[in-house]
């Protein structure tokens, strides 16, 4: 139980803290200074995601109630830890690139 709750956290502060890093940027004065803000949010939100990777394979492996299965996750090809390095940026630009749309749409009106 407290395994998957400390997974849990993770993966919600990896999709929470780019948010707050980029409310908490304010409004940019420029258009340079909100993409340097989101771009900040980002790679947050990414170190936060390989986090989350390399958290759950350290759980899989302590978990491992067996040699057998011990021996399976060690052979495993490593696919979700490069899926989170190459991919691991795109939910946290989403959560940011709504954002900025909400930010975009009120100062407009």
């Amino acid at each position: 139980m407290t395994n998957s709750l400390a997974l849990l956290s993770i993966w919600l502060g990896a999709l929470t803290l780019p948010v707050l890093l980029f409310l908490l940027g304010g409004t940019p004065a420029t258009k340079m200074r909100g993409l340097l803000h989101a771009a900040t949010a980002i790679a947050s939100g990414w170190v936060l995601m390989m986090a989350y990777a390399v958290v759950a394979n350290a759980v899989a492996v302590a978990t491992a109630e067996s040699c057998d299965e011990l021996l399976r996750v060690h052979d495993a090809d490593g696919a979700p830890l490069a899926f989170a390095a190459v991919f691991g940026w795109v939910p946290a630009a989403t959560c940011v690139a709504v954002i900025w749309g909400f930010r975009r749409l009120r100062r407009t009106r």
